[in-house]
């Protein structure tokens, strides 16, 4: 086995030469159930990205989050000339007749009502009121956005029959015209617009949809102009795009991993974004410690204009006891992963968002002894294997202004009989029911000083396989303690965290935190203890663009046994990515 360096620095060497990789969130962890006192669980709760109001840029992203579109340049809404009447010539008015439109009935209704049934000639309409109306009426659809909508009075009608004729032109796209699209294919911009751009066309919702595409990932730049078309409430939507760099790759050193298996770890990660021109993307990643090899393979697809997306993964790790107690033990495990999830928003704005998502999930692993000897460490699993297929349907929300975010997450698993789960007497098998919930508040308090504040839960009924147990311990959840401290059914983890400059460009922050968990299971012994606290400070530094450092110190408020002498151990948790393209 190579040392931790040898593989870090070969690691290294090599990260900016893959082309076939991409950033992920957190990697899985290992998969395995050793002897008591060393818990490697396959869950840590997942991170609920971080859309936070941006004093500064977020480290690292794949670009940069682009400002909203400058306002649409639109056209002027001309209008057929009203019939010519004397202008002091009163007409009796028994009916409007408005023609021509779609939206806003009620509105009109309303407007024209109080000129109608008049069949006096003390009670005659001067005409000059009727342009005044139709006046109106432009202006109400103006107002509700339709700026290229408008009203007219008809020309060439008998005036003296007292039914009055006004025309509405509800404004529309004649086409859309695109450029500066190389590789993206234009239908996966122009049916985005097309579902905001019904008639009649609003300028609102266009503007909406402009505001998504300037913040999709594989645009850069996004420029539009609505200009006249070839009749009255006919418009031209000119587009000049520019495509977002396809590749981007990077790398992670830190010790965020358990120290059971090396909390030192490198990962390369890269990805290659519209890979078909449909707007897909390929995506891997490779993470390694000194007891740890772990790699991913993603891909994922756009299937409709409103975003809904089919993704498949795969991932597989193998790992190794390495600390000095149990490594002569041979104590290994091996797992797999093979997801295939489908995400659809129901609501998608620039500052709001609600999604659904279902997703099916087949998890394997198996734990070894003395190397090769097939071995349970724990009720549940059966010669060492452990075998999950699980049902999860999930829900996402997200609000966000200049000052605050609020977002949250729900899940729920089912684990089913299905492609030889594990099944058995105990209690403790492949079939359970899960709920897991994360929420996360994010305030600006001044121009550049946020307060974040989390919450993650899971909650069960059953008595879990290690596949799907939770952790605490380690960067991620609690911080002052050593990856994965805790393991268990059942958890819930809170964090509260400021972030304060220490430059005047932001790009040097301090962070003091605090962190708290609880957790317990259902069917096996609760460990001791069962909450674990730790307050602290953390230091974020972004030099540039493509580098980001951050230092956390953690100090445990409530004392656990059997602490090591490693850096985590001891609190002190480091991450430095690295991401050239």
């Amino acid at each position: 086995m190579h040392s931790t360096n040898t593989k870090i620095i070969i690691l290294l060497f090599f990260s900016l030469i893959i082309a076939s990789f991409i950033p992920f969130k957190q990697l899985a962890r290992a998969q395995s159930t050793p002897p008591d006192g060393i818990t490697i669980p396959p869950n840590t709760p997942e991170r609920i990205e971080e859309t936070i109001p941006k004093p500064t840029e977020t480290p690292l992203p794949s670009k940069p989050e682009p400002s909203l579109p400058p306002a649409l340049q639109t056209p002027s809404t001309d209008t057929p000339t009203a019939p010519t009447t004397p202008i002091n010539e009163g007409i009796n008015v028994k009916k409007i007749e408005v023609l021509g439109n779609t939206v806003l009935i009620d509105d009109i209704n309303k407007l024209i009502k109080k000129y109608e049934n008049c069949s006096k000639q003390t009670c005659s309409v001067p005409f000059e009121d009727l342009v005044q109306l139709r006046s109106t009426i432009t202006q109400l659809y103006i107002d509700n956005g339709y700026i290229t909508s408008g009203a007219f009075i008809l020309n060439n009608q008998p005036l003296e029959s007292g039914i009055i004729e006004i025309q509405i032109v509800e404004g529309e796209l004649e086409r859309i015209e695109i450029n500066g699209l190389n590789r993206l294919q234009t239908n996966y911009v122009r049916s985005r617009l097309r579902i905001a751009t019904k008639p009649p066309l609003n300028r609102k919702r266009l503007e909406s949809a402009l505001q998504l595409l300037q913040l999709d990932p594989l645009l850069q730049q996004v420029n539009a102009e609505l200009i006249p078309g070839s009749s009255p409430g006919k418009n031209i939507l000119r587009l000049q795009l520019k495509e977002a760099p396809a590749f981007n790759a990077g790398i992670v050193i830190d010790n965020n991993q358990s120290p059971t298996i090396g909390s030192l770890q490198g990962i390369v990660f890269a990805s290659y974004n519209n890979l078909l021109g449909f707007g897909d993307q390929l995506s891997a990643e490779y993470g390694l410690t000194d007891g740890l090899d772990i790699y991913g393979l993603g891909y994922k697809i756009p299937v409709n204009a409103r975003d809904g997306t089919f993704n498949i993964r795969y991932s597989n790790n193998t790992s190794q006891i390495i600390e000095d107690q149990f490594a002569d033990l041979g104590i290994r495990s091996d797992s797999q992963s093979l997801s295939f999830g489908f995400r659809q928003p129901l609501v998608k704005k620039a500052d709001t968002e609600l999604a659904l998502g279902l997703a099916l999930d087949i998890r394997r692993s198996q734990t070894f002894l003395l190397d090769d000897e097939p071995f349970s460490f724990s009720e549940g699993p059966e010669d060492g294997k452990s075998r999950v297929t699980a049902i999860r349907f999930s829900q996402e929300w997200l609000q966000r202004n200049a000052k605050q975010v609020l977002a949250a997450r729900s899940q729920f698993s089912f684990g089913i009989d299905a492609f030889d789960a594990t099944i058995n007497e105990s209690g403790i098998d492949g079939r359970f029911f899960i709920w897991l919930g994360q929420f996360q508040w994010v305030q600006q308090m001044s121009p550049k000083t946020l307060i974040i504040a989390k919450i993650n839960t899971q909650l069960t009924p059953d008595g879990l396989l290690p596949l799907e147990k939770i952790s605490l311990g380690g960067v991620d959840t609690v911080r002052g303690y050593r990856q994965n401290e805790l393991v268990a059914d059942n958890a819930i983890i809170g964090s509260v965290e400021l972030r304060l400059p220490v430059t005047s460009d932001n790009s040097l922050q301090i962070r003091p935190f605090f962190d708290i968990g609880t957790v317990w299971n259902n069917k096996a012994e609760n460990p001791d203890p069962q909450t674990v606290a730790g307050l602290g400070l953390g230091l974020s530094w972004q030099p540039r663009r493509d580098l980001f450092l951050q230092l956390d110190y953690g100090i445990p408020l409530i004392a656990v046994e059997d602490q090591g002498d490693s850096l985590q151990e001891n609190g002190v948790y480091f991450s430095l990515r690295y991401q050239p393209f």
